[in-house]
């Protein structure tokens, strides 16, 4: 991954202010005192966020509907001229169905892209919980570890506490994966009347054996995108 791609993939991957969480109860215990805090980012603060690395003309994103009851979300970067795709879904909530299933969608196309993703790492937090209708809500919004939050916390410093991230298992790319690549670029060689070697330099990608998964993901995309263009022209002649 070249430098550029380094920045904002950090960018991208930053703690946001604790203004920009929310939280909900996951699982209670069984006397329903206490509920499993779990943490997650606003759709606005995920705007914001692509707003600020792409600029408001930089990215989108697009909703599909799947399997009559869930929504898939779509958000597209563009880089170096080239638009990359991301998905993800979520089922329709008990409230507000539909809305709630495409908010949820966002979020999670947005952890895809890295934005948020840290918050999987948070500790799990038991809080004291209140009734709230037929479900509860917490009575107390939790503390982060310093880590989970900027490193210019200007915010309420007690909302932190200090603690070292963990450490995060590096995903290699699947044989799979590294197969599809090898297989596409020399198809596309042969139809291009070109060598492989300049399909692996245009791509700007680490050796095969260093490639992690998401990184040989985006690298099918593309090349998937490639040699639907050189179907189009072969066709043409």
């Amino acid at each position: 991954m070249n430098d550029k791609a380094q920045e904002i993939m950090k960018r991208l991957q930053d703690p946001f202010p604790y203004s920009d969480i929310e939280w909900r109860v996951g699982s209670t215990s069984k006397d329903k005192k206490k509920g499993l805090a779990l943490a997650y980012i606003t759709n606005r603060a995920i705007q914001t966020r692509l707003d600020e690395v792409f600029g408001p003309f930089g990215w989108r994103n697009e909703y599909k509907e799947w399997k009559g009851n869930s929504q898939l979300c779509g958000i597209s970067i563009k880089y170096e001229g080239e638009w990359i795709t991301k998905w993800d879904g979520a089922s329709d909530s008990n409230q507000e169905a539909v809305k709630g299933g495409l908010s949820d969608s966002m979020k999670r196309a947005a952890y895809q892209w890295g934005i948020g993703r840290y918050l999987y790492k948070i500790p799990t937090i038991w809080c004291p919980i209140k009734p709230a209708g037929k479900s509860y809500t917490l009575a107390s919004k939790p503390t982060l570890p310093a880590w989970a939050l900027p490193s210019d916390n200007s915010e309420d410093p007690n909302q932190s506490y200090t603690e070292q991230p963990p450490e995060e298992e590096t995903i290699m790319a699947t044989e799979e994966q590294l197969e599809n690549i090898k297989t596409t670029i020399n198809e596309l060689a042969v139809m291009r009347d070109t060598t492989t070697e300049s399909f692996y330099k245009a791509l700007r990608v680490p050796a095969l054996d260093q490639l992690t998964a998401e990184q040989a993901q985006v690298a099918i995309k593309t090349l998937e995108k490639w040699f639907k263009q050189a179907q189009e022209k072969a066709a043409q002649t």
